[in-house]
């Protein structure tokens, strides 16, 4: 078995923390639905890893320890298949008997495969993401099919050098866009998947938070799902750290080394089935137009955040919807006034209705349905949620108002990117965003 996080499989052996006189102690890790976890055991309270766990109130009153150390972020796991790095690490669930043994679960955000020793991979200097409809929407591959006319049945498949896409530099951190390829066995090493990918890398000359890395990388998500509205997976898959590089046996260092990340949750969007268009285009914006959203993506963060996230809104109420969307709008039409040059107490003690028509002055005559209706209405709806003493808008409403706002939205922001009010019209008219609903009876 190779060095392997495998969903259900469970590896047991040694475990390693920062703390260097803490004991040493037998673990498993599992890599399950619900992420990935190290469980460990404890003979009594009195073990450093009890401590991380009953720390929350779980000793008898006057056995509380006077030296309970935190949980350490970063823990490596060792077994005969290898070592692996699990970071950004916190303890939750357990179960113990008073003043006796128990055992408890570290749960990780990340594991770094092959890494042996305590080196800081939550703040890397090199993050490598795949983002799903990337590949697509560049209009890149990095394969080439040659069919043979004379043997209908003869195809080659060729791998090709597709060059890198320099975006620019965002915050100490160089953007790029890597075509590539790779070869995958599956189990059972008698089939190969040929992948045809796209790397969104982040590098930076100095380590930066984990986190930092990867909100440039969910800007590249982020756009694509305002783009044609559908949820898009941004899954990290290799780190990078100066400290860490390639070295052999007999101790020559051999240039950096990108390591393979597992995180708990690393399901991709599937394509979608039949044709499914997109507002923004990269033949339209190429590699300016992704700065400029970069940028647009920061400066609104407060009004595109929960128009986007609403989209992983599952099994909500149409309610729910709106409610969570509709401050994001309020941030649009505040935002706007302030970049016209309004104070922001002038800005904040604007109406939702001078707000609505702020936003409307960017969005001319390039709506599928009219503006102002659009404005009234979900005015209207809105204020019925937020406010007890009105009367409870219809859910179809509510449906209509949450659709229709976020239509506005992705024609600001397509509109921002420099696409002509026309094309923005024109698509949106033949758009797959479901706006439209009806009550089933």
């Amino acid at each position: 078995m190779p060095n392997e996080l495998q969903r259900g499989v469970r590896r047991t052996g040694d475990f390693y923390d920062s703390y260097p006189d803490t004991p040493e102690v037998k673990v498993t890790l599992e890599r399950s639905d619900e992420g990935i976890g190290v469980t460990v055991a404890w003979s009594g309270p009195d073990v450093p890893y009890a401590r991380w766990f009953l720390r929350g109130g779980g000793f008898i009153a006057g056995t509380e320890p006077k030296d309970a150390r935190p949980v350490p972020r970063r823990v490596v796991f060792q077994d005969s298949h290898g070592a692996v790095l699990l970071i950004r690490c916190w303890a939750h669930g357990y179960h113990a008997n008073a003043l006796g043994p128990g055992s408890g679960t570290l749960w990780a955000k990340a594991a770094i495969m092959g890494v042996h020793a305590d080196l800081e991979f939550d703040r890397p200097q090199g993050l490598q993401s795949e983002v799903s409809g990337l590949r697509e929407w560049l209009g890149v591959t990095s394969w080439d099919e040659d069919y043979d006319r004379r043997a209908p049945t003869s195809v080659v498949l060729r791998s090709v050098v597709v060059m890198p896409i320099e975006v620019g530099t965002f915050s100490g951190m160089e953007l790029t866009l890597w075509p590539t390829w790779q070869v995958v066995p599956e189990e059972g090493r008698d089939r190969r998947v040929l992948l045809d990918l796209v790397r969104c890398i982040t590098r930076s000359a100095d380590p930066l938070d984990w986190d930092v890395h990867m909100n440039l990388h969910r800007a590249i998500r982020d756009l694509l799902v305002l783009s044609r509205w559908r949820d898009e997976s941004c899954v990290p898959v290799y780190a990078l750290r100066a400290d860490d590089p390639l070295t052999t046996m007999d101790g020559e260092v051999h240039g950096e080394q990108w390591r393979e990340v597992v995180v708990g949750d690393d399901e991709r969007t599937p394509p979608p089935i039949g044709w499914h268009g997109h507002l923004v285009t990269f033949h339209e914006l190429g590699v300016g137009g992704l700065g400029r959203w970069i940028a647009l993506r920061e400066e609104f963060a407060r009004a595109l955040d929960p128009v986007i996230s609403s989209l992983g809104l599952r099994n909500t109420t149409p309610h729910t919807r709106l409610a969570h969307t509709g401050p994001g709008l309020e941030a649009l039409g505040f935002l706007l006034l302030l970049r016209d040059g309004q104070s922001e107490r002038a800005a904040g003690s604007a109406t939702l209705k001078t707000r609505f028509a702020r936003i409307l002055a960017d969005v001319p005559d390039c709506l599928p349905f009219d503006g102002g209706e659009w404005a009234s209405r979900t005015i209207d709806t809105y204020n019925g949620l937020k406010h007890a003493n009105r009367a409870k808008p219809d859910d179809i409403d509510v449906m209509h108002a949450w659709a229709e706002s976020v239509m506005v939205m992705r024609a600001w922001v397509a509109l921002e990117l420099g696409v002509s009010p026309d094309i923005v019209k024109s698509r949106l008219e033949d758009d797959r965003q479901p706006r439209r609903f009806e009550r089933i009876l």
